[in-house]
């Protein structure tokens, strides 16, 4: 029995430290669930934003509603930067056909705990795409 002397003390010291790295990781994975969804509303707010930029004088004389991609990269790009973001990259692109436009916001997230296994010179980079055709309302 004296063998066994501070064998609980070395088993609760060891799954403290097991939960402490548990917690850790999930501090980080929780940070970055938010972050993409968070990226994830501008991008959806972005291209319905730019998806408003229809070339007007077109639909004016055809009544088809196509969209100006001038226009649409500068109404998405307006709106992210006024949600005072310092995104790594956004990118506004209209289809071939101009009938609808795509927004691509990306950012990277600097880890904690999770740093330790995954690369820390290259930080998480975390990407949310949307897509948005113009609705005109008669």
């Amino acid at each position: 029995m004296s063998s066994e002397r501070g064998s609980v003390t070395l088993w609760t010291l060891g799954l403290s430290i097991l939960l402490l790295l548990f917690g850790g990781l999930m501090v980080d994975f929780w940070r970055a669930l938010a972050v993409q969804r968070e990226l994830a509303a501008i991008a959806d707010s972005a291209s319905i934003a730019a998806a408003s930029g229809i070339d007007e004088e077109h639909y004016r004389s055809t009544g088809e509603v196509l969209i100006d991609p001038a226009r649409a990269t500068g109404l998405g790009s307006d709106y992210v930067g006024s949600q005072d973001l310092a995104l790594s990259a956004l990118s506004v692109t209209t289809a071939a056909d101009q009938s609808s436009v795509t927004v691509l916001v990306t950012d990277h997230l600097e880890l904690g705990l999770m740093g330790v296994f995954i690369d820390d010179e290259a930080p998480l980079v975390i990407r949310a795409e949307a897509t948005a055709l113009p609705v005109t309302v008669p």
